[in-house]
C-alpha cells in the first residue's frame, strides 16, 4: 500500500487536466499553490492543495516528505528516447564544429547507420545494460514515466530483438515504460531502397509487433533522403488499419512535409519539426497532433534554425518537449531540457514545464494517469530542490532534482539530500 504525503512544499505546480492537451494560451497555464501538498493513498492521488486542507482531508496517518524549500511537480514525462544501442559517437560532434552535415558523416561511415552496426553485432545483455544505465541517469534527471524506442536494428530480427530487450529492462526499473516500434528510423545502407524497406515494416515488421504485443507505438521518419512523404503517409494507414498509435520523426534535417504528414495522418505526435515552414504551421492551424521538441537536439545538431515554439503555441497547437536522449548525445536530464526549452524556444518556464508534464502525458496516451496532480490519478510527483518552477530556467547546471516519486513510491533520492 503505497501511501505518501507531501507537505509544506513552497511551491505545487501543475496543470489542470480539462481532457485535451493545454494549447495556445492555456499551455503557460500552471496553477501554483503555496505551502502545498499532496495526499497519496493506494499509490494515486487522494487530493492536492493547500497543506492545511489537503492534511484536514486526507489525514497525517501517512509516511510524510517535507517539501520545506522545494517545488513540488507532476512526475516529469519524458517522451523521445533512443536507449537501446550500442557504441559511442562522441567524436561526431568535433566533425559537426567543423562544418561535416549529418549526412556527410554518415556517408564517412559514421552516423545512425555505424549504431546500427553495432548494435546488431552487440550482446543482449551489454545492450541490456546500456539501456538500464541510461534509464537511471534519466530517472536522476527527473522523470518518472519514459517512452522508449527501438529503431537501431533496421531488419525484422533485429527490431523484434530490441523490443524484446526494452520489455525486459522495463520489469527491471522502477521508471513507467512506454515501448515505441521504429522500424522505420533510417533508409537501411545495406541494400533495400527506402520503397522495399517502408514495405516490410509495413508487412512484415509492423503485423509481428502487433502479434506480439510488445510496442505500444509505431514511430516513422518522415525525412527527405529516407523516407518520403508519401512513403511514411502509406505506414501511417497501416499503423491506423492496425489499430496501433503512431508518431512521427517530422523535418528533423530539411523540410519534408512531416508536420503536415504526421497532421493529416492523425499521428498521436511529430517530433523535431526544426525545419517545419512558418506557413506549413499556419495553414494546417490548431490541431491535436502534439508538437515533440527537442531543444539539446538542435543545439547538438548545430542547426541553422530552430523549430519555432512560439508559432506553435500560438498557432493552437500543443507542444511537448523531449531530451531525445540516443547514440549521438545522451541528453539525461529533463530539468535541463526545460529550461533550454526556454531559452531556445522562448517558451515561459510554465509552458516548458507543462510540455514535460501533461502534454506529454498526452503524446504518451498517459493522460489518464500522468501529467497532473488531480485527483485519482497515478501518484507521480518531481522534487525539485528550488522554491518556484521559474528557478528551472535560471540555475542552470544546478542539481535541482532532489526525489522522484513513482504510485507513492520514493524511487530516486539525490545522493545530497538526507531525509
Amino acid at each position: 500500500m503505497n501511501d505518501l504525503n507531501v507537505i509544506h512544499a513552497d511551491i505545487l505546480a501543475s496543470a489542470r487536466d480539462h481532457g485535451e492537451p493545454m494549447q495556445g494560451k492555456g499551455q503557460g497555464e500552471l496553477h501554483l499553490i503555496e505551502d502545498g501538498a499532496v495526499a497519496i493513498r493506494n499509490g494515486v492521488i487522494a487530493c492536492a492543495g493547500p497543506t492545511k486542507q489537503v492534511l484536514r482531508d486526507a489525514g497525517e496517518d501517512a509516511p510524510t516528505i517535507d517539501g520545506t524549500g522545494c517545488t513540488v511537480l507532476p512526475g516529469l514525462v519524458e517522451s523521445h528516447s533512443h536507449p537501446v544501442f550500442s557504441g559511442n559517437r562522441h567524436h561526431e560532434y568535433g566533425m559537426r564544429i567543423k562544418g561535416l552535415s549529418g549526412r556527410a558523416i554518415r556517408k564517412s561511415g559514421g552516423g545512425i547507420w555505424s549504431t546500427i552496426l553495432n548494435t546488431r553485432n552487440a550482446p543482449d545483455q551489454a545492450l541490456m545494460d546500456n539501456a538500464l544505465n541510461a534509464f537511471q541517469n534519466i530517472l536522476a534527471g527527473g522523470a518518472a514515466t519514459l517512452e522508449v524506442k527501438s529503431g537501431y536494428g533496421l531488419t525484422t530480427g533485429q527490431e523484434l530483438r530490441l523490443l524484446r530487450i526494452l520489455n525486459q529492462a522495463a520489469t527491471q526499473t522502477p521508471l513507467d515504460i512506454v515501448i515505441t516500434f521504429l522500424g522505420a528510423h533510417i533508409a537501411p545502407q545495406d541494400g533495400p531502397s527506402p520503397e522495399t524497406y517502408a514495405a516490410e515494416v509495413r508487412d512484415e515488421m509492423l503485423p509481428k509487433v502487433m502479434a506480439q504485443g510488445i510496442a505500444q507505438f509505431h514511430d516513422i521518419t518522415c525525412e527527405t533522403g529516407d523516407f518520403s512523404a508519401d512513403l511514411a503517409a502509406d505506414l501511417l494507414a497501416a499503423s491506423r488499419k492496425a489499430g496501433m498509435p503512431a508518431r512521427v520523426h517530422a523535418d528533423a534535417s530539411a523540410h519534408s512535409f512531416g508536420w503536415r504528414t504526421a497532421v493529416e495522418g492523425g499521428a498521436v505526435s511529430a517530433d523535431h519539426l526544426t525545419y517545419t515552414p512558418d506557413s506549413e504551421i499556419r495553414d494546417l492551424g490548431p490541431c491535436r497532433t502534439i508538437a515533440t521538441l527537442l531543444p539539446i537536439a538542435e543545439q547538438f545538431y548545430l542547426d541553422n534554425r530552430r523549430a519555432n515554439g512560439r508559432l506553435f503555441i500560438e498557432t493552437g497547437v500543443p507542444v511537448a518537449i523531449a531530451t531525445d536522449f540516443c547514440s549521438s548525445f545522451q541528453a539525461t536530464s529533463l530539468t535541463l531540457t526545460i529550461a533550454m526549452a526556454c531559452s531556445w524556444f522562448r517558451l515561459t518556464p510554465a509552458e516548458a514545464v507543462i510540455g514535460a508534464t501533461l502534454n506529454a502525458a498526452y503524446a504518451l496516451g498517459l493522460q489518464q494517469n500522468k501529467g497532473s496532480l488531480d485527483r485519482g490519478k497515478h501518484g507521480d510527483l518531481t522534487i525539485l530542490s528550488c522554491s518556484h518552477p521559474d528557478e528551472i530556467a535560471t540555475r542552470i547546471g544546478a542539481p535541482l532534482v532532489r526525489q522522484v516519486v513513482s504510485r507513492g513510491k520514493v524511487i530516486f533520492n539525490s545522493p545530497s539530500f538526507r531525509p
